[in-house]
């Protein structure tokens, strides 16, 4: 495997390559969430979550199946806490790292990227959490285009 900083690289590049032929939201969503997961074979696995009025209903996904749920209710887990906060989540457990970073337009809660991570296969450090919010600003930024 390439070293961290390469990949993290490589990743800003293909995600960074999405909005030149994702033509509506939900093409955008999919191929940030597959750029995200090209790189990474090994049980790993990224969602998408967009915020309705009272849960949170995957959008996308990529990577190992299941991600988790396709509706996660308002109050449960570290979804709900990520909104509540507004700021990403990182939690590890015995084999799972899990990241849950909320995206916005202004003030309003657009969705969430939600990531299950190994730990036998990759450790997750402050540069990866510094990438997935760039990867935040980035759906925020282009989501205008989309509306």
């Amino acid at each position: 495997m390439v070293d961290k900083s390469q990949l993290l690289d490589e990743l800003r590049l293909a995600v960074g390559s999405v909005p030149d032929y994702a033509r509506t939201l939900p093409d955008f969503y999919r191929g940030i969430v597959h750029k995200l997961v090209s790189k990474m074979d090994q049980q790993f696995s990224v969602c998408l979550y967009t915020a309705s009025e009272a849960n949170f209903t995957q959008a996308a996904f990529a990577g190992v199946a299941p991600c988790e749920e396709a509706v996660i209710p308002y109050g449960e887990g570290l979804h709900s806490i990520a909104a509540i906060r507004g700021e990403m989540i990182f939690e590890k457990k015995a084999d799972k790292q899990y990241i849950i970073a909320p995206f916005y337009k202004g003030h309003h809660l657009i969705g969430l990227l939600s990531f299950q991570i190994p730990r036998e296969f990759y450790e997750i450090g402050e540069d990866d959490l510094i990438f997935i919010q760039e990867v935040t600003n980035f759906i925020e930024a282009n989501y205008k285009y989309y509306e």
